[in-house]
């Protein structure tokens, strides 16, 4: 209204100017200028709607983003999940999840075609289809530990397992020859570094083996199957050497 009000003080004021000679101090046109000087000082813009709405609904969502890293279960990304193998013992450490626990299995130790690989099998295997009766195939045995001096303890006894989930781990090493972790590191568990005979066919892998050297109740009738021998460092070569068994260590971070 007060726009139409303006444009009509102006149509006005351009015709009294082209029809007469006027002069600034002409009453009307004194007039006429004080008013649209008047009007001009109320007249307000009308503010734009969707550009306040835009701005409003940014606002909502960034509220809603600071909400959320005020919740640590929304704005946490999901904590790292490392899994990795106890050998020689069934259970986890502290601070560790038992996914699992089971017994060490694998090649026989003098098989030409042997799997490398060392199994921690459940104690409740699942089938699907099967054909009963030994097929000749690929088989699978229990592991015995292999060991004398201070270890004699343990010799010729079936070794047990556990698979074990650390939270909040991003990833896993096993640092061979140390028992200790780098700074920095979590300890997981150490022991003793161990793998197949030299002199034996089946090629094996080395693991860290816990010092606790835990056995399957019942076991020692050496059965054979995949077998465990502690590590020792030949000094023919460039490598740090020694004539005692080696140690090692699981660690996470």
């Amino acid at each position: 209204m007060k726009t139409k009000m303006l444009v009509l003080l102006l149509f006005a004021t351009f015709i009294l100017t082209d029809a007469v000679e006027v002069t600034n101090e002409d009453p009307l046109v004194s007039y006429l200028l004080t008013r649209i000087e008047q009007l001009e000082s109320k007249i307000m813009v009308k503010p734009n709607t969707i550009n306040t709405n835009e701005i409003a609904k940014k606002s909502t969502e960034q509220h809603a983003i600071v909400s959320a890293a005020s919740n640590d279960k929304c704005a946490c990304p999901p904590a790292g999940v490392v899994n990795y193998v106890r050998w020689g013992n069934s259970t986890c450490p502290y601070g560790a999840v038992t996914v699992y626990s089971g017994v060490v299995a694998g090649s026989w130790y003098d098989h030409q075609g042997a799997a490398v690989d060392p199994l921690c099998l459940p104690h409740n295997p699942q089938y699907l289809k099967y054909r009963s009766g030994y097929n000749g195939g690929a088989y699978l045995y229990g592991a015995e530990y292999e060991l004398g001096g201070p270890l004699d303890h343990s010799h010729q006894r079936n070794i047990p397992c556990a698979v074990c989930q650390a939270n909040s781990r991003t990833t896993s090493l096993m640092i061979p020859s140390r028992y200790e972790c780098p700074p920095g590191w979590t300890r997981e568990y150490y022991g003793y570094l161990m793998a197949g005979h030299y002199g034996h066919k089946a090629a094996t892998q080395h693991i860290c083996v816990d010092k606790s050297l835990e056995q399957i109740t019942g076991s020692g009738g050496d059965t054979n199957g995949k077998l465990f021998y502690t590590v020792e460092a030949q000094c023919n070569q460039f490598i740090p050497c020694s004539d005692k068994e080696l140690t090692c260590a699981v660690c996470t971070k």
